[in-house]
């Protein structure tokens, strides 16, 4: 038999100096055989951290917001499912009973994706979390290196804290919001701004919502 595995997620920080706003999550592994403590030489973890969106309530506001994501209200019941956050790879040293090691995600700003409109439209309350592993592990058994691949079932979850990911993303982005357009919307953004004498592309974006009657 291979060992058995436990895991859990210990805690969440960012990371101090990143090209791109990161959160540490901190893995424990846990690792045994026949009761004891196991040996292992090295795991291989591919993770797909999910966002398990059912699993919390919303409030009115909320629920607005995330139409982009869910849908209309009386889609919600089907439209409602997990969400795919982060895909990393993490690869962990040797170690004998347990170890931790940090599961980086990346908090980008591309509202294009599913996972970031959801974050985007939280107002407060935790993130409801789901760690799946895949991979394997390298042990030691009889004296021998032996491999092993990781059970389906191998997962953990956790709630993130909602501020926690908005004070990554104010310390990184402030008040600000990035948004990608193609270049020839760009052109013609520029051309009506200049047109119509606006000081700044957002003065310009404003107003174009006025006219439509957006805001």
């Amino acid at each position: 038999m291979s060992p058995e595995l436990s895991w859990a997620i210990t805690g969440v920080d960012a990371a101090p100096v990143d090209a791109v706003p990161t959160l540490r999550f901190r893995l424990r592994v846990g690792c045994e055989e026949t009761g004891r403590a196991a040996v292992v030489r090295s795991l291989t973890l591919a993770v797909s951290v999910r966002i398990a969106a059912a699993l919390r309530d919303y409030s009115e506001g909320e629920r607005r917001r995330l139409r982009g994501v869910f849908g209309t209200p009386g889609q919600w019941a089907s439209g409602i499912g997990d969400l795919v956050w982060a895909r990393p790879v993490v690869h962990v040293p040797g170690f004998t009973g347990h170890t931790e090691v940090d599961v980086p995600v990346a908090c980008g700003q591309d509202v294009e994706l599913a996972s970031v409109s959801y974050l985007s439209a939280l107002a407060d309350g935790d993130v409801p979390l789901r760690f799946q592993f895949s991979g394997t592990l390298f042990h030691e058994r009889d004296g021998r290196l032996a491999a092993a691949r990781l059970p389906w079932d191998s997962e953990t979850t956790y709630r993130l804290p909602v501020a926690c990911w908005q004070r990554l993303r104010e310390a990184y982005f402030g008040r600000h919001r990035w948004l990608r357009v193609d270049e020839t919307v760009y052109e013609r953004l520029h051309d009506y701004r200049v047109r119509h004498a606006y000081g700044s592309p957002q003065e310009a974006i404003e107003s174009l919502l006025k006219l439509s009657g957006s805001v």
